[in-house]
């Protein structure tokens, strides 16, 4: 696909939709091309994981692609960055509870020296993660806390314990139900925090 040099930015970019929505392949490997590297970017400089940031503008590009003739977009460029702010956030909150919560403490929240707002927010959802764990029963509490904070996986905790593993998955299973609970108030303070620093 080749436009006339002398179209505005804003024109090649609506002639540019206009041609994805035809189903233009060229169109959209243009569009890829031109946008790619900053939405990585925006999406390595929240999260630090590299196969993350990719996925998520994979993704990004793919859902553009499937959904091209029903996507009513005005501003690409707009649209493209607050995808990947979208994706941002939903891959954050996916890990609140899914990550040992030690390792999501130390990617999305600040070090303990830093007396600031972000501490605050860190002892909230750590008296948070306290009062769900305080709900379960002494063997749960003891397998949450070697999977999701020591870091043994489900076999080591059942050869450790004498139990079976179904057992230390239902117990896993529970604790973050109970989790998810206690922590959903706690969901749009670490969002915010997460988009609103330089981690």
């Amino acid at each position: 696909m080749e436009l006339p040099q002398n179209i505005s930015f804003k024109a090649k970019e609506y002639e540019m939709l206009n041609l994805l929505r035809q189903g233009d392949k060229n169109a959209f490997e243009e569009i890829f091309k031109a946008y790619w590297k900053e939405m990585y970017k925006q999406a390595y400089s929240k999260l630090r994981n590299k196969e993350a940031a990719e996925e998520i503008v994979q993704d990004i590009f793919t859902s553009l692609w499937v959904k091209r003739e029903e996507l009513l977009i005005t501003n690409l460029q707009y649209y493209l960055s607050a995808s990947v702010k979208n994706k941002v956030l939903n891959y954050v909150r996916s890990q609140i509870v899914h990550e040992k919560y030690w390792d999501y403490y130390k990617k999305y929240l600040v070090g303990p020296n830093d007396v600031t707002e972000e501490i605050i927010y860190y002892n909230d959802l750590k008296e948070a993660v306290e009062k769900g764990t305080s709900f379960l029963s002494k063997k749960g509490k003891t397998i949450f806390q070697l999977n999701r904070i020591d870091g043994y996986s489900v076999p080591e905790i059942a050869k450790q314990l004498n139990l079976s593993e179904k057992t230390i998955e239902y117990h896993i299973a529970r604790a973050l139900k109970e989790l998810r609970v206690h922590l959903r108030d706690y969901l749009v303070p670490i969002l915010i925090l997460v988009y609103t620093t330089g981690l």
